[in-house]
């Protein structure tokens, strides 16, 4: 017995996916790395930020500069925005060269959403697997 799953229903520009993709590739670095999308639309919808702030609250993911090239996150912010995840605009208030303030439009709290709802399945397999892992003898 062999399940399928549809390709059909992903969302705007697709969910995550199957878990494979979260753990193919080994652990080093690559885990964070791939979570990084969904922490930073998490990041966003809490409040509106820019991408220097942005690069600060990774840390408390435990994602970092020793870990994460800063270019990569601005590479992500503007993928984001060009698929309509997050809007930009220039905020010149501060002292200062004026800095782009990301914002979450409502596509981009969408896939959000779907990505909450796959990590709660990941969180119950990770719980399992540490729970189980935990018995084995010496």
């Amino acid at each position: 017995m062999h399940s399928h799953h549809h390709s059909g229903h992903a969302g705007p520009c697709g969910g995550p996916g199957q878990w494979g993709a979260f753990f193919e590739g080994g652990m080093g670095g690559g885990i964070t790395r791939r979570f990084l999308r969904p922490v930073v639309l998490l990041l966003l919808a809490e409040s509106p930020i820019h991408g220097y702030e942005l690069m600060g609250k990774l840390k408390e993911f435990g994602i970092d500069h020793t870990n994460m090239d800063p270019s990569v996150l601005y590479r992500l912010l503007r993928n984001i925005e060009r698929e309509g995840l997050a809007e930009s605009s220039l905020n010149d208030s501060g002292s200062g060269p004026a800095r782009k303030v990301y914002t979450l439009t409502p596509e981009g709290r969408e896939v959000l959403d779907i990505w909450a709802a796959s990590i709660e399945g990941i969180t119950t397999f990770l719980g399992e697997f540490k729970e189980r892992y935990g018995k084995l003898p010496g």
